[in-house]
């Protein structure tokens, strides 16, 4: 069964004048999320968090994550921060659909298939080693005895950035007030301490 979890509703969002922060949003679930000022997200706007993951378990095989978001301006940006000091996420088959036409999908190279990051927007401010980057499944990328290979098709994402975040973004156009179905696969090996996942919708 796929893993449904809901969006988190925002309580608060509080822009910070700071070189450092960006902002500081509560959720409903009283967690406090720290967004850091930098050159991935000094222009993000109308932030919404879908996931955010401290210590990020290990996931084998794929596991889902749904959520519906109800769209606030024309374009709309998805972005995932992923940090993994201990092994590797492997991230495939994102996928953006307006319920109100539910058999078009909006993301573009939503799978890696074209074996590239076409589309998407990389950002590594953190100058992170072992950042993330398009993987086939020919390349055998093993960690310890597990060997990632893609959701669905040949190609995925994979992300052990260490030491600070990297960020992977697309913006896509959105209809207001249109509700959206978002959802995408998640694998991880090397559960542990220095990990994080955070995925955000921002404007």
């Amino acid at each position: 069964m796929p893993h449904q979890l809901q969006r988190l509703p925002l309580l608060d969002f509080l822009a910070i004048d700071s070189p450092e922060l960006l902002a500081i949003i509560t959720t409903t679930a009283a967690t406090t999320v720290t967004i850091t000022n930098n050159a991935c997200t000094s222009s993000w706007r109308g932030i919404t968090i879908l996931q955010h993951e401290i210590n990020i378990p290990d996931m084998s095989p794929y596991v889902q994550y749904t959520y519906t978001y109800v769209a606030i301006a024309t374009t709309t940006r998805i972005t995932f921060a992923i940090q993994e000091d201990n092994g590797f996420v492997a991230l495939d088959d994102i996928s953006v659909q307006d319920t109100a036409a539910p058999s078009v999908e909006i993301l573009l190279n939503g799978g890696f298939e074209m074996n590239s990051l076409a589309y998407w927007l990389y950002c590594n401010p953190g100058g992170a080693t072992q950042a993330g980057m398009v993987t086939q499944n020919s390349d055998y990328y093993p960690y310890y005895s597990y060997t990632y290979i893609a959701h669905s098709g040949n190609c995925f994402y994979l992300d052990g950035a260490v030491g600070a975040a990297d960020y992977l973004s697309q913006t896509f156009s959105t209809v207001i007030a249109h509700t959206y179905t978002i959802s995408y696969w998640l694998d991880n090996e090397g559960s542990g301490s220095s990990s994080s996942i955070d995925v955000l919708l921002s404007i």
